[in-house]
C-alpha cells in the first residue's frame, strides 16, 4: 500500500557574489523585521567562516554563505498559505539589495511511505528495463533515479530514492523520497531590473510548489498519492 505524498520541506536558495554571511544573526533578523521578535531559537547560532546559521523552533532556518543564502522551513502540517520562507527570503534581499545575486532555487521535498519494506523493488521495478544489468552482484541491485526537465520557467531536477523515515518512539519506515530544484536563473539589464525579477520568483514559490506535486503524481501513474 502506498500513502499519499508528504512535504517535508521547502526551501529557497539564492545564489549571491560576495555575500557577507557574518552578518547573520538573530539580533540583525529581528532588529530588521525579517523575522519576529517573538520567535525562539531551536539551537545557538552558528558563526563560523565561512558560514553563518539561525534556526527557529518552528521549523524555519537560515543559512548564509559566501556565495548562497538557504532558506528553508519544515511543512509538517502547514498549509501553503501558512509558509513564512517566501516572505523571509524576499525582506532579507530587501534589507541586503546591493548584493549581486544571480539566481535562485526553489527546492520541494516529499516522501511517500510503503507499508511494506519495498521501495527498491518499485524504484527497479517501474524505472529500470530488465535485463542482465539487473542480476550483477549477490543482491537485489538498488537504483537511485534522477531526472531533468526543461520547462516554460525555468529548469527543473528530481532525485527519486530510498530513504528511512525516524520519527521519535516510532519504528523507522522505508520511504520513496522525492527532492527537487526548480532553477532559476535572475534576468535584467539592470540592478533594479534582477531585484524585481528575483523578487517575481521568489513571490511566485506556490507555482514551483505545485508542479512538484504534479510532476510526483504523474511519476506515481495517477494513483491517488497527492
Amino acid at each position: 500500500m502506498i500513502s499519499e505524498l508528504e512535504i517535508q520541506e521547502i526551501s529557497i536558495v539564492v545564489v549571491a557574489q560576495n555575500h557577507n554571511p557574518t552578518i547573520l544573526n538573530p539580533d540583525f533578523l529581528k532588529f530588521n523585521e525579517i523575522a519576529p521578535k517573538d520567535w525562539e531559537l531551536a539551537a545557538p547560532p552558528i558563526c563560523v567562516a565561512p558560514m553563518a546559521q539561525v534556526a527557529f523552533k518552528n521549523g524555519v532556518s537560515i543559512v548564509a554563505q559566501f556565495d548562497k543564502v538557504i532558506f528553508a522551513e519544515a511543512v509538517l502540517d502547514k498549509s501553503a498559505e501558512d509558509l513564512r520562507i517566501a516572505k523571509i527570503a524576499r525582506k532579507y534581499i530587501e534589507i541586503l539589495p546591493h548584493v549581486n545575486y544571480s539566481s535562485v532555487g526553489i527546492n520541494p521535498k516529499g516522501h511517500i511511505v510503503f507499508a511494506e519494506n519495498n521501495v527498491q523493488e518499485y524504484l527497479v521495478e517501474t524505472f529500470l528495463t530488465d535485463g542482465p544489468w539487473r542480476d550483477i552482484g549477490n543482491s537485489p541491485i538498488k537504483a537511485s533515479i534522477k531526472l531533468a526537465y526543461t520547462l516554460d520557467r525555468c529548469k527543473c531536477a528530481l532525485t527519486i530514492d530510498e530513504a528511512i523515515l525516524q520519527t521519535p518512539e516510532k519504528p523507522a519506515i522505508p520511504v520513496l523520497l522525492f527532492a527537487s530544484n526548480f532553477h532559476h536563473d535572475i534576468a535584467g539589464a539592470t540592478k533594479k531590473e534582477k531585484l524585481a525579477d528575483l523578487f517575481q520568483t521568489i513571490d511566485n514559490w506556490n507555482d514551483d510548489f505545485k508542479m512538484f506535486k504534479t510532476i510526483v503524481s504523474k511519476i506515481m501513474l495517477e494513483r491517488k498519492v497527492i
